[in-house]
């Protein structure tokens, strides 16, 4: 039985964690051997995979950058005790065979946003925030640029302050935190207007993978018609700097978004694609 499986940029299960099941070079490689649960459950025990069909429910299920940077989708053929439960596939033995093409991801982004008014649009942005998170390029000063569009776009008039690395940046978050008034400038850059649960939400899943989620929700609430306003509120300024190698931006202090460059080994130079999300 043939399918997919999808790892985070660095080749571990999205879900479970651990080490890489993969050293991002040779193929074919066939993972060890698991216990694997023949029950009616459609979460248990064994390799987890998606049949051919179900990319897009396997994007759906773990992300399409969980960690912040795309997920890499690999070809897997299945041992003969592989079963499927509902829309998830799971054996004892598990061969990765080749990464998918980009064709093969792209058809699954489409299917992913197709049930949403405007489904193309969505999708077309969602490839461009796909491509940018692979973080193509290495160029602080264009990320410095960027920020200020971003900034703009929001009507905020922060300044702006590079940090040697994200753990120096959530310092001093954590620090201003603890004053009580973080919460706050953190709705603000999300420009979210759900009031302080919101900003509690936007606070703890701050990063990439957020700020890639919230611009693709303001882009296609505003896209439909659901919600006035600009379609890229959250969107201008950011995702090129993620492209220019931006790893976070956040508020620090008051009137201030702290930000971090990506290391370079973080950094993929030359095209993007499946294989190459990680350099």
């Amino acid at each position: 039985m043939l399918g997919y499986k999808i790892l985070t940029h660095d080749y571990r299960s999205p879900i479970q964690g651990g080490l890489p099941l993969w050293d991002g070079h040779t193929l074919p490689v066939d993972l060890p051997r698991v216990e694997c649960d023949a029950g009616p459950d459609e979460c248990a025990a064994g390799w987890n995979f998606v049949a051919d069909e179900d990319l897009a429910h396997g994007f759906a299920l773990v992300g399409l950058w969980p960690t912040g940077r795309p997920s890499i989708v690999l070809r897997v053929e299945a041992g003969p005790d592989a079963i499927c439960r509902g829309r998830k596939c799971r054996s004892a033995r598990l061969r990765l065979i080749e990464p998918a093409t980009d064709a093969v991801i792209d058809a699954a982004i489409d299917q992913l946003c197709a049930p949403f008014p405007h489904g193309a649009a969505i999708a077309e942005e969602t490839r461009r925030w796909r491509a940018a998170l692979a973080r193509p390029a290495y160029d602080p000063r264009r990320v410095e640029m960027a920020l200020g569009e971003a900034l703009a776009a929001r009507g905020l008039s922060w300044s702006l302050r590079r940090f040697a690395d994200s753990r120096d940046a959530w310092a001093a978050r954590a620090a201003w935190a603890a004053g009580g008034d973080a919460w706050a400038a953190r709705a603000a850059w999300d420009a979210w207007a759900a009031g302080a649960a919101g900003a509690a939400w936007a606070a703890r899943d701050a990063g990439a993978a957020w700020d890639a989620g919230a611009g693709l929700v303001v882009f296609a609430a505003r896209s439909t018609g659901w919600v006035a306003g600009d379609p890229l509120l959250l969107t201008t300024g950011l995702r090129d700097a993620y492209a220019a190698g931006l790893e976070l931006a956040l508020p620090t202090r008051p009137g201030e978004l702290g930000w971090t460059m990506s290391t370079a080994h973080e950094v993929h130079h030359g095209p993007v694609s499946n294989l190459h999300c990680k350099a």
